[in-house]
């Protein structure tokens, strides 16, 4: 009896004994098979690259307990390492690059919309072209320890901040980041401040600097601006066409006027497809022999018209900020810039900082520097036709070509409609001489 019961406690002891392992990886959240392979990747490993870097193969227990990919477990995204025969694997790794890259393509097998977006943004196009610092997913998301949505979301700014600190910093600071920093309410808490990916959206993130993607993103939080814009600034519907919003709401910001290339048949950037892009290099190849004066640019458009191609070229004129930290520094609407002589008076520096650009087939800008001059040109009249009005420049030569054009065009059903009167007046004499 002493022995059978002795059997019984020992079988006991084991059993509870085996349990204690499962119970303790249950506790911390991770099951018995992600238990086996972090005895080993909870350690300090590392694998030798061919470029002679280190790989590190380190995973935090803690912080992979805590993931949203917990319930897939380790094999859900290293199938390949499934079978206990391929493990560990010999197969040489080129660089960590290399091994992020194959890594990103594991992420489609769940996330096949959010991966499909993420193929046509900037971000994608970059690494595509060999960009080494261009963001995969594990590089927002971390490799392991991927948030959940409802704690990954609010945080979602700092994980941009990563790679672009100067304008995170300038967000930090901004009353956007400032209403986000304090409570993230405003407007009577109908609508919240936004944070990076709501402007730019999180996965199918384009180049902005082209379009006017961010003006109406603006305008879905700011619906009532055209009309408060329109009981104080004078022609305020072209002002919101051309003038970025952050060159009045970020007052210290400096200007430029950018004149872009636009196809007239498609209304597309020029530049935008493949047919277009050897634009670029003809004005580059100008460019080098320095700033475009009017002369070759009108040379440009003109030999774009004429090339025996249907492109027909022509400039659209923007006033905005000059580069992208100064884009997200806005500030609250008290400070914005209400004085028209901000830019309105002559020699104004945004009006002396001229550009000509045309879209890269990603989207970006690409920009070529031009004299200022430019503004003043004849070929400027119709450049400018989508954001200038009489004086608005200051610019008197420019005034005077308009008001020729005004003239003109007002000249032709002037004299027909005076010749007629001459005529009628004539034919009635002779009537009554008779």
């Amino acid at each position: 009896m002493k022995i059978s019961v002795t059997c019984a406690g020992l079988l006991l002891a084991i059993a509870l004994g085996a349990m204690a392992p499962a119970a303790a990886h249950a506790q911390d959240g991770v099951t018995d098979p992600d238990a086996k392979c972090l005895k080993c990747h909870s350690k300090n490993l590392k694998k030798s690259l061919a470029d002679g870097e280190k790989l590190s193969l380190h995973v935090s227990t803690e912080d992979f307990a805590q993931s949203a990919h917990n319930v897939i477990g380790c094999t859900g995204c290293h199938r390949e390492v499934a079978n206990a025969e391929r493990h560990p694997s010999r197969e040489p790794i080129a660089t960590h690059r290399e091994f992020s890259l194959a890594q990103n393509e594991t992420c489609k097998q769940c996330h096949s919309a959010d991966f499909k977006a993420y193929k046509e943004s900037i971000h994608a196009n970059l690494a595509a072209h060999g960009s080494s610092d261009t963001p995969v997913c594990s590089d927002c998301h971390s490799a392991h320890a991927v948030q959940k949505m409802a704690v990954f979301e609010p945080k979602s700014a700092e994980t941009c901040g990563n790679c672009h600190q100067d304008i995170y910093q300038a967000y930090e600071q901004s009353v956007h980041g400032q209403a986000v920093a304090h409570g993230n309410v405003i407007r009577d808490s109908r609508v919240q401040a936004p944070s990076c990916s709501d402007c730019h959206k999180a996965h199918d993130i384009t180049a902005v600097a082209a379009s006017d993607y961010l003006r109406s993103t603006c305008l879905n939080c700011h619906d009532n601006a055209a009309s408060r814009h329109s009981k104080w600034l004078p022609n305020s519907g072209m002002h919101m066409t051309s003038v970025a919003c952050a060159a009045c709401h970020s007052p210290t910001a400096d200007r430029r006027v950018d004149l872009q290339l636009f196809d007239k048949a498609t209304g597309e950037p020029v530049g935008s497809k493949d047919d277009l892009a050897g634009f670029g290099n003809r004005l580059g190849e100008v460019e080098a022999k320095g700033d475009l004066d009017a002369v070759e640019l009108w040379k440009l458009v003109r030999q774009a018209s004429r090339d025996g191609t249907p492109t027909k070229v022509t400039l659209r004129g923007r006033m905005e900020v000059t580069n992208g930290v100064d884009a997200h520094r806005i500030a609250p609407k008290g400070e914005a810039v209400r004085s028209c002589e901000t830019c309105h008076e002559g020699g104004s520096a945004g009006f002396r900082n001229v550009t000509v650009s045309i879209s890269t087939p990603d989207g970006r800008k690409q920009r070529f520097n031009a004299e200022g001059e430019v503004l003043s040109s004849a070929i400027s009249v119709d450049s400018l036709g989508e954001f200038y009005a009489p004086g608005g420049t200051r610019i008197r030569l420019l005034d005077g070509l308009l008001v020729l054009a005004l003239v003109g065009g007002l000249a032709i059903p002037v004299g027909h409609i005076t010749l007629g009167k001459i005529l009628r007046k004539k034919r009635s004499g002779n009537s009554d001489s008779e």
